[in-house]
């Protein structure tokens, strides 16, 4: 934590006490984000999906959760869904447990845009290529 805590500060971040683990990641991955935006790079808009699966890993990492090398963002992403309704009902009224747990689901509802925008991107571009092949055997009047 006091990796994290110089880390938060280094971001102009205030660091409070009882501040979990998870809770200091989040906020410097925001900061970094807010960051890389200011300073002219794209919003994580163009991620990669290999960057969302090691991202999707590291949170079921995280959580506790297991899972296979070769699952898919999908996969993983459920998993993890599954296991945080379980601690909420764990967690009971814990208000630090309840607060860490939604920093988990923030970032599994970030990681699943990212996720649903890469696969909207991938679809757009397949639907472009075959528009284009559609036009190329037309004008070769091979259709």
């Amino acid at each position: 934590m006091k990796a994290r805590k110089k880390q938060l500060e280094a971001l102009g971040i205030p660091v409070t006490d009882g501040m979990t683990e998870a809770q200091a990641q989040t906020k410097i991955q925001e900061a970094q984000r807010k960051e890389a935006v200011q300073n002219g790079q794209n919003d994580g808009e163009n991620l990669s999906e290999t960057e969302v699966l090691a991202d999707a890993k590291s949170l079921a990492t995280r959580v506790g959760v297991s899972y296979e090398d070769d699952e898919s963002v999908d996969e993983i992403l459920d998993k993890i869904s599954e296991e945080l309704e379980s601690m909420i009902d764990e967690a009971g009224e814990n208000p630090q447990e309840l607060n860490t747990i939604l920093e988990y689901y923030r970032e599994l509802k970030s990681l699943d845009d990212q996720y649903d925008n890469i696969q909207s991107a991938q679809n757009s571009m397949y639907a472009a290529m075959n528009m284009v092949s559609t036009n190329n055997k037309i004008a070769l009047g091979l259709e």
